[in-house]
Protein backbone atom coordinates (compact mmCIF):
# COMPACT_ATOMS: atom_id res chain seq x y z
CA UNK A 1 0.00 0.00 0.00
CA UNK A 2 1.59 3.64 -0.99
CA UNK A 3 1.92 6.39 1.44
CA UNK A 4 -1.00 8.37 -0.33
CA UNK A 5 -3.26 4.96 -0.17
CA UNK A 6 -2.74 4.86 3.17
CA UNK A 7 -3.23 8.60 4.37
CA UNK A 8 -6.37 8.69 2.34
CA UNK A 9 -7.50 5.68 4.55
CA UNK A 10 -6.74 7.35 7.84
CA UNK A 11 -8.24 10.39 6.92
CA UNK A 12 -11.29 8.78 6.13
CA UNK A 13 -10.82 6.88 9.48
CA UNK A 14 -10.86 10.31 11.20
CA UNK A 15 -13.55 10.89 9.17
CA UNK A 16 -15.88 8.48 10.12
CA UNK A 17 -14.68 8.80 13.63
CA UNK A 18 -15.71 11.96 14.12
CA UNK A 19 -18.80 12.12 12.30
CA UNK A 20 -20.10 9.59 14.34
CA UNK A 21 -19.60 11.04 17.34
CA UNK A 22 -20.89 14.75 15.75
CA UNK A 23 -24.17 12.92 14.25
CA UNK A 24 -24.99 10.98 17.32
CA UNK A 25 -24.97 14.39 19.00
CA UNK A 26 -26.89 15.66 16.66
CA UNK A 27 -29.26 13.53 16.87
CA UNK A 28 -31.47 14.68 20.02
CA UNK A 29 -29.61 17.71 20.79
CA UNK A 30 -32.20 19.70 19.38
CA UNK A 31 -34.65 17.89 22.30
CA UNK A 32 -31.59 18.58 24.76
CA UNK A 33 -31.61 22.13 24.09
CA UNK A 34 -35.81 22.50 23.85
CA UNK A 35 -36.08 20.96 27.41
CA UNK A 36 -33.63 22.82 29.02
CA UNK A 37 -35.07 26.07 27.63
CA UNK A 38 -38.55 25.17 28.82
CA UNK A 39 -38.01 23.84 31.86
CA UNK A 40 -35.64 26.43 32.63
CA UNK A 41 -37.78 28.69 32.09
CA UNK A 42 -39.96 27.54 34.60
CA UNK A 43 -37.56 27.40 37.26
CA UNK A 44 -36.83 31.09 36.37
CA UNK A 45 -40.21 32.05 36.97
CA UNK A 46 -39.68 30.19 40.62
CA UNK A 47 -37.79 32.99 42.14
CA UNK A 48 -40.67 35.45 41.54
CA UNK A 49 -43.01 33.45 42.67
CA UNK A 50 -41.33 32.48 45.72
CA UNK A 51 -41.23 36.00 46.80
CA UNK A 52 -44.91 36.33 46.55
CA UNK A 53 -45.36 33.33 48.71
CA UNK A 54 -42.49 33.27 51.36
CA UNK A 55 -44.48 35.13 54.15
CA UNK A 56 -47.22 32.34 53.47
CA UNK A 57 -46.22 29.09 52.72
CA UNK A 58 -45.08 27.77 56.16
CA UNK A 59 -49.30 28.14 56.83
CA UNK A 60 -50.42 26.61 53.80
CA UNK A 61 -47.36 23.74 54.45
CA UNK A 62 -48.54 22.63 57.44
CA UNK A 63 -52.23 22.28 56.15
CA UNK A 64 -50.26 19.75 53.78
CA UNK A 65 -51.33 16.08 54.15
CA UNK A 66 -48.06 14.07 54.74
CA UNK A 67 -48.47 12.12 51.41
CA UNK A 68 -48.48 15.75 49.75
CA UNK A 69 -45.30 16.35 51.22
CA UNK A 70 -44.14 12.84 50.26
CA UNK A 71 -44.53 13.35 46.35
CA UNK A 72 -42.29 16.92 46.93
CA UNK A 73 -39.77 14.72 48.31
CA UNK A 74 -40.03 15.69 51.90
CA UNK A 75 -38.51 19.08 51.12
CA UNK A 76 -39.00 21.39 53.87
CA UNK A 77 -41.00 24.33 50.85
CA UNK A 78 -40.94 26.78 54.03
CA UNK A 79 -37.56 27.49 53.23
CA UNK A 80 -36.25 28.88 49.65
CA UNK A 81 -33.72 25.62 48.75
CA UNK A 82 -36.84 23.35 50.18
CA UNK A 83 -39.27 25.11 47.39
CA UNK A 84 -37.08 24.94 44.35
CA UNK A 85 -36.73 21.19 45.84
CA UNK A 86 -40.29 20.35 45.97
CA UNK A 87 -41.63 22.29 43.21
CA UNK A 88 -39.06 21.60 40.75
CA UNK A 89 -36.32 19.61 41.70
CA UNK A 90 -38.43 16.64 43.19
CA UNK A 91 -40.69 15.57 40.14
CA UNK A 92 -40.90 17.87 36.97
CA UNK A 93 -37.13 18.27 36.71
CA UNK A 94 -35.68 14.87 36.67
CA UNK A 95 -38.77 13.16 34.66
CA UNK A 96 -37.57 15.96 32.30
CA UNK A 97 -33.85 15.12 31.83
CA UNK A 98 -34.48 11.14 32.10
CA UNK A 99 -36.87 11.61 29.26
CA UNK A 100 -33.97 13.66 27.39
CA UNK A 101 -31.63 10.73 27.91
CA UNK A 102 -33.82 7.74 27.38
CA UNK A 103 -34.98 9.27 24.10
CA UNK A 104 -31.01 9.74 23.29
CA UNK A 105 -29.86 6.37 23.92
CA UNK A 106 -32.71 4.95 22.67
CA UNK A 107 -32.80 6.73 19.32
CA UNK A 108 -28.49 6.14 19.32
CA UNK A 109 -29.26 2.13 19.24
CA UNK A 110 -32.52 0.98 19.00
CA UNK A 111 -33.41 3.59 16.98
CA UNK A 112 -31.13 3.11 13.91
CA UNK A 113 -32.16 -0.44 13.69
CA UNK A 114 -35.97 0.94 13.26
CA UNK A 115 -34.90 3.68 10.70
CA UNK A 116 -32.69 0.80 9.06
CA UNK A 117 -29.92 3.17 9.13
CA UNK A 118 -28.08 0.64 11.50
CA UNK A 119 -25.99 -0.99 8.25
CA UNK A 120 -24.49 2.37 7.51
CA UNK A 121 -23.56 2.63 10.47
CA UNK A 122 -22.08 -0.52 10.73
CA UNK A 123 -19.98 -0.38 7.68
CA UNK A 124 -17.52 2.96 8.92
CA UNK A 125 -14.29 1.60 9.42
CA UNK A 126 -14.81 2.83 13.16
CA UNK A 127 -14.92 -0.24 15.77
CA UNK A 128 -18.30 -1.20 17.50
CA UNK A 129 -16.57 -0.52 20.86
CA UNK A 130 -15.89 3.29 19.61
CA UNK A 131 -19.09 3.57 18.38
CA UNK A 132 -20.99 2.38 21.37
CA UNK A 133 -19.07 4.79 23.15
CA UNK A 134 -19.16 8.05 20.64
CA UNK A 135 -23.25 7.56 21.09
CA UNK A 136 -22.97 6.96 25.35
CA UNK A 137 -20.77 9.73 25.44
CA UNK A 138 -23.63 11.71 23.17
CA UNK A 139 -26.10 10.71 25.51
CA UNK A 140 -24.38 12.07 28.61
CA UNK A 141 -23.50 15.66 26.64
CA UNK A 142 -27.40 15.56 25.72
CA UNK A 143 -27.85 15.48 29.76
CA UNK A 144 -25.75 17.77 30.67
CA UNK A 145 -27.03 20.58 28.29
CA UNK A 146 -30.38 19.83 29.13
CA UNK A 147 -29.75 20.13 32.78
CA UNK A 148 -26.96 22.36 32.84
CA UNK A 149 -29.72 25.52 31.42
CA UNK A 150 -32.31 24.26 33.76
CA UNK A 151 -29.61 25.25 36.22
CA UNK A 152 -28.74 28.43 34.58
CA UNK A 153 -31.65 29.71 34.00
CA UNK A 154 -32.78 28.66 37.72
CA UNK A 155 -29.61 30.08 39.26
CA UNK A 156 -30.42 33.36 36.88
CA UNK A 157 -33.69 33.90 38.40
CA UNK A 158 -32.66 33.22 42.14
CA UNK A 159 -30.08 36.28 41.92
CA UNK A 160 -33.14 38.47 39.97
CA UNK A 161 -34.82 37.27 42.97
CA UNK A 162 -32.49 38.32 45.16
CA UNK A 163 -32.87 34.65 46.56
CA UNK A 164 -29.98 33.58 48.47
CA UNK A 165 -28.75 30.44 47.46
CA UNK A 166 -25.67 30.22 46.21
CA UNK A 167 -24.32 29.03 42.67
CA UNK A 168 -22.27 26.10 44.42
CA UNK A 169 -25.42 24.34 45.77
CA UNK A 170 -27.32 25.02 42.44
CA UNK A 171 -24.53 23.18 40.94
CA UNK A 172 -24.76 20.25 43.29
CA UNK A 173 -28.32 19.39 42.32
CA UNK A 174 -27.33 20.06 38.93
CA UNK A 175 -24.67 17.15 39.22
CA UNK A 176 -27.07 14.99 40.84
CA UNK A 177 -29.32 15.39 38.60
CA UNK A 178 -27.43 14.24 35.78
CA UNK A 179 -25.81 11.57 37.41
CA UNK A 180 -29.80 10.27 38.04
CA UNK A 181 -30.14 10.93 34.71
CA UNK A 182 -27.32 9.14 33.16
CA UNK A 183 -28.54 6.32 35.06
CA UNK A 184 -31.43 6.14 33.13
CA UNK A 185 -29.79 6.40 29.95
CA UNK A 186 -27.37 3.48 30.76
CA UNK A 187 -30.90 1.68 31.36
CA UNK A 188 -32.53 2.51 27.57
CA UNK A 189 -29.05 2.01 26.13
CA UNK A 190 -29.16 -1.53 26.91
CA UNK A 191 -32.62 -1.91 26.45
CA UNK A 192 -32.76 -0.64 23.28
CA UNK A 193 -29.50 -2.59 22.42
CA UNK A 194 -31.14 -5.87 23.67
CA UNK A 195 -34.70 -5.65 21.97
CA UNK A 196 -33.75 -3.31 19.16
CA UNK A 197 -36.48 -0.91 19.48
CA UNK A 198 -36.05 2.55 20.67
CA UNK A 199 -39.70 3.29 22.02
CA UNK A 200 -39.80 0.49 24.09
CA UNK A 201 -37.03 1.21 25.29
CA UNK A 202 -37.98 4.53 26.21
CA UNK A 203 -40.66 3.13 27.99
CA UNK A 204 -39.25 0.57 30.19
CA UNK A 205 -36.61 2.81 31.00
CA UNK A 206 -39.06 5.84 31.87
CA UNK A 207 -41.10 2.95 33.68
CA UNK A 208 -37.95 2.03 35.87
CA UNK A 209 -37.09 6.09 36.53
CA UNK A 210 -41.29 5.93 38.28
CA UNK A 211 -40.49 3.03 40.33
CA UNK A 212 -37.51 4.88 41.55
CA UNK A 213 -39.64 7.80 42.23
CA UNK A 214 -41.84 5.72 44.10
CA UNK A 215 -39.67 3.35 46.51
CA UNK A 216 -37.81 6.28 47.82
CA UNK A 217 -41.14 8.40 47.81
CA UNK A 218 -43.27 6.37 50.10
CA UNK A 219 -41.76 3.35 51.91
CA UNK A 220 -40.47 6.07 54.34
CA UNK A 221 -44.22 6.78 55.19
CA UNK A 222 -44.43 2.87 55.82
CA UNK A 223 -45.50 2.25 59.17
CA UNK A 224 -42.96 -0.79 59.07
CA UNK A 225 -39.19 0.36 60.45
CA UNK A 226 -37.86 -2.11 57.79
CA UNK A 227 -39.90 -1.37 54.97
CA UNK A 228 -38.16 2.82 55.93
CA UNK A 229 -34.85 1.98 55.84
CA UNK A 230 -35.57 0.43 52.26
CA UNK A 231 -35.78 3.58 50.80
CA UNK A 232 -32.11 3.74 50.47
CA UNK A 233 -31.72 1.40 47.92
CA UNK A 234 -33.33 3.37 45.41
CA UNK A 235 -31.20 6.01 43.33
CA UNK A 236 -33.52 8.88 43.58
CA UNK A 237 -32.82 8.32 47.11
CA UNK A 238 -29.28 9.42 46.91
CA UNK A 239 -29.86 12.11 44.07
CA UNK A 240 -32.38 14.31 46.52
CA UNK A 241 -32.39 13.03 50.55
CA UNK A 242 -29.13 14.66 50.48
CA UNK A 243 -31.09 17.99 50.17
CA UNK A 244 -27.77 19.01 47.81
CA UNK A 245 -30.02 22.32 46.61
CA UNK A 246 -29.80 23.13 50.82
CA UNK A 247 -26.77 21.29 51.82
CA UNK A 248 -24.42 21.17 49.00
CA UNK A 249 -22.91 18.02 47.52
CA UNK A 250 -22.68 14.73 49.12
CA UNK A 251 -19.78 13.15 47.72
CA UNK A 252 -20.97 9.44 49.07
CA UNK A 253 -24.25 10.25 47.20
CA UNK A 254 -22.82 11.43 44.27
CA UNK A 255 -20.06 8.55 44.15
CA UNK A 256 -22.49 5.87 44.61
CA UNK A 257 -24.83 7.37 41.99
CA UNK A 258 -21.72 7.52 39.56
CA UNK A 259 -20.57 4.01 40.37
CA UNK A 260 -24.66 2.86 39.12
CA UNK A 261 -24.59 5.21 35.95
CA UNK A 262 -21.65 3.34 35.04
CA UNK A 263 -22.28 0.10 35.01
CA UNK A 264 -25.30 0.29 32.34
CA UNK A 265 -22.49 2.10 30.11
CA UNK A 266 -20.30 -0.36 30.17
CA UNK A 267 -23.01 -3.36 30.01
CA UNK A 268 -24.33 -1.50 26.92
CA UNK A 269 -21.15 -1.16 24.97
CA UNK A 270 -20.00 -4.73 25.80
CA UNK A 271 -23.80 -5.78 24.39
CA UNK A 272 -23.35 -3.79 21.11
CA UNK A 273 -19.73 -5.01 20.80
CA UNK A 274 -21.21 -8.69 21.19
CA UNK A 275 -24.38 -8.58 19.86
CA UNK A 276 -25.56 -9.73 16.55
CA UNK A 277 -26.92 -6.76 14.81
CA UNK A 278 -29.05 -6.62 12.24
CA UNK A 279 -27.86 -4.87 9.08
Amino acid sequence: MTSTTLQGVRSYQRFALTNSFAKAIGDRLLLATIVGLAVGAMGFSMGPMWLALEDVIGEMISQFPESLLAIAGGADMATASGWYTGEMYSIVVPFAIMFVAAASAARAFGGEVENGTIGLVMSTPVRRTRLAVDKAAAMVLHVLIAAGLVGLLTWLGMVVSGIDIGFVEVLAITLMLSLVSVLIGGIAMVISIIAGRGVLAILLAMLVAVVMYAWSSFLPMASSDLLNDLAWLSPWHHYIASDPLGSGLDWASAALLTLLAVVPLVVGVYLFKRRDIPA
